[in-house]
């Protein structure tokens, strides 16, 4: 018995030494066949993209650097408006931009024509109405649109060209042949009907192809316009962002929207939802605004313009994360969801929270926005002071639906430009989306960072 144990033993060693070194071999095998493909999934993660430039409308200024400049002195607030009153008929507290009124009826005027044109067209939309706040919406992203075509000019010979590295067929990311094209996303308003929603889609276009005539061909342009928030539309352009760097495409993409609710039919829609702000009735309802703004975007490959006197600033991609209740509903409101955007963020940029040097985002100062705001703040970032290093600009924008996504990164991108040190972008703005990204005032320092990569978003 005692041999048969014993021959038993040596058998199972011989086995099991075997099967180690089978599990090893298999294992280092699986390695070298896995290491590029980690690789690959590791360097997209961490990409980065380049803000060329952004434009930006709102009634608290028409520049990021004065957006930034207003949130930190806390002016100019939303203010009593002479025009819209509440169901009291007391004045409301109102952030209207005051430019629109003259071009919101030059932009009617020129698309008297189109809207003729779909009501023709479309027999089912005869009931549908263009309201007013839908037109100065419309009127508010002409000039940050028509801005964002102007600052390609830079480029426009290499944009007009062939493409150094034209894609395979099975890679090629849009139907438009190996021909260089400037994608254009637009997010109208999640409460436009079809009919609003596709004027802005026509009138765009006649925007695009008329500016575009100044240094780009109106060809050049594909656009690609929704009702969609804020956030999922950074979302889409970093997926479009990580196609085009996938199949060697380096192409500018341009990232736009804009809102307005400043009209008696959208005050009486907000009041209907139980969303309007009443300083007895309902003092963390919503203040009416409207805002416009455009991003560009280009790999962080693209070259430099030949006149630039500094570097644009890089973003990360962005994390988003959703909270469980919306941040309007009774009840407490807690900071978990905006903590972990904030450190998932930091994660992909590769930073710890204390090479943080500020914080932007969308809080305002009457909702729990702004108590999740700060209290994410502390805990995900406690060195930074509240006064000096963060800026919350939904008090001077008021309510701005999708385009308040845009404002952060645009500020976040000039804090950290002027600062010269990395900024963290947090949007609060949305009932639900929570999301965060790092913006470096210039390339990823850090070695083996690739330099085609994309970035803008994903969570």
């Amino acid at each position: 018995m005692f041999a048969i144990a014993l021959m038993g033993r040596w058998a199972w060693l011989g086995v099991d030494e075997r099967a180690t070194r089978h599990a090893a071999d298999s294992s280092a095998a699986a390695n070298v066949t896995a290491t590029p493909a980690a690789d690959s999934d590791e360097a997209e993660r961490h990409a980065t993209v380049q803000l060329l430039a952004a434009y930006v409308v709102s009634a608290a200024g028409s520049s990021a650097s004065e957006l930034v400049s207003a949130a930190h002195d806390g002016t100019p607030r939303p203010g009593l408006d002479a025009d819209l009153r509440d169901d009291d008929g007391l004045k409301m507290l109102v952030a209207r931009v005051a430019d629109l009124d003259g071009l919101q009826v030059e932009v009617e005027a020129d698309a008297e024509l189109h809207v003729a044109a779909l009501r023709s067209q479309h027999a089912e939309w005869g009931d549908l109405e263009i309201s007013e706040h839908a037109w100065r919406a419309l009127a508010a992203l002409r000039a940050p649109l028509a801005d964002a075509v102007d600052a390609l000019a830079p480029w426009a010979d290499a944009l007009v060209a062939e493409p150094a590295n034209p894609p395979a067929e099975s890679g090629r990311p849009v139907d438009s042949g190996n021909a260089r094209c400037v994608r254009v996303l637009i997010g109208w308003p999640l409460a436009w009907n079809a009919l609003e929603q596709e004027l802005g889609r026509v009138v765009a276009t006649e925007w695009l192809t008329r500016s575009g005539a100044r240094a780009l061909p109106g060809t050049l342009f594909a656009l690609n316009a929704q009702a969609i928030g804020g956030e999922d539309l950074l979302l889409q352009a970093d997926r479009l962002m990580l196609m085009l760097a996938r199949a060697h495409h380096s192409e500018p993409v341009i990232v736009a929207a804009c809102h307005s609710m400043v009209s008696a039919e959208a005050v009486m829609s907000l009041e209907n939802a139980g969303l309007l702000h009443h300083a007895q009735k309902r003092p963390k309802g919503h203040f009416p605004a409207e805002a416009a703004a455009a991003l560009v975007l280009a790999g962080a490959d693209w070259p430099a313009a030949p006149d630039a006197d500094q570097t644009p600033p890089h973003l990360h991609r962005p994390a988003l994360l959703l909270r469980d209740k919306s941040v309007d509903a009774p009840g407490r409101t807690g900071p978990q969801t905006a903590m972990q955007a904030i450190d998932s963020a930091l994660g992909t940029g590769r930073l710890d929270a204390a090479t943080v040097a500020s914080l932007v985002g969308d809080a305002d100062q009457h909702t729990e926005r702004a108590t999740e705001f700060y209290r994410a703040a502390a805990h995900a970032l406690p060195h930074l002071d509240a006064g000096d290093d963060i800026r919350a600009i939904g008090h001077v924008t008021g309510a701005v639906g999708g385009v308040s996504a845009l404002l952060v990164v645009a500020c976040a991108a000039e804090v950290a430009r002027s600062a010269e040190q990395p900024c963290m972008a947090l949007t609060v703005g949305d009932g639900h989306a929570r999301l965060a990204l790092v913006v470096l005032p210039s390339a990823p320092v850090a070695a083996g960072l690739p330099a085609a990569a994309p970035a803008a978003t994903s969570a």
